[in-house]
């Protein structure tokens, strides 16, 4: 994945940003959030400041066997998955595009860099913010009529 330019006969290889992609999933619901990372932005030290953000920070760091960057994406792609049900839900596609061509997860992205510990600053446009994550693509649905069960159950104790 390296590009080249051309500056007069000579080719060049220029440097792509230091990027990967998760998927983080809750297996039950079958909740997805499909995130891409710029380790150039998502530092050590960032990381672990995403993961002390919030209270058991040394739990999660265990359950990651002490990486910390793996954390704070897990964290980003859990807050995501919250974000996205209390907003209704959603699905697409890194390839998907709204009716203005950009890809839904720009709009998703800006509630993640809005949320507290993930920079929190509405002004920064880069495409992976402070926190270096963006959101590329979702299979985030809130259960509708049909998916849910209605059961009566008996009062007892009741005067």
């Amino acid at each position: 994945m390296q590009a080249q330019t051309n500056s007069g006969n000579v080719a060049e290889a220029t440097t792509p940003a230091n990027l990967k992609r998760y998927r983080v999933a809750e297996s039950w619901k079958d909740y997805e959030v499909t995130l891409e990372v710029n380790l150039d932005v998502l530092t050590q030290e960032r990381a672990a400041m995403i993961n002390q953000y919030l209270s058991d920070d040394k739990t999660r760091l265990m359950e990651e066997s002490d990486d910390v960057v793996r954390v704070a994406v897990r964290l980003a792609g859990s807050t995501m998955i919250r974000i996205m049900l209390e907003q209704g839900g959603t699905s697409f596609t890194p390839a998907s595009k709204t009716i203005f061509g950009d890809n839904p997860g720009t709009s998703w992205t800006h509630d993640l860099h809005s949320a507290e510990g993930f920079g929190g600053c509405e002004a920064d446009e880069r495409p992976y913010g402070w926190c270096g994550i963006r959101v590329i693509g979702a299979d985030v649905d809130v259960p509708g009529f049909f998916e849910v069960d209605l059961t009566e159950i008996a009062v007892s104790g009741e005067a």
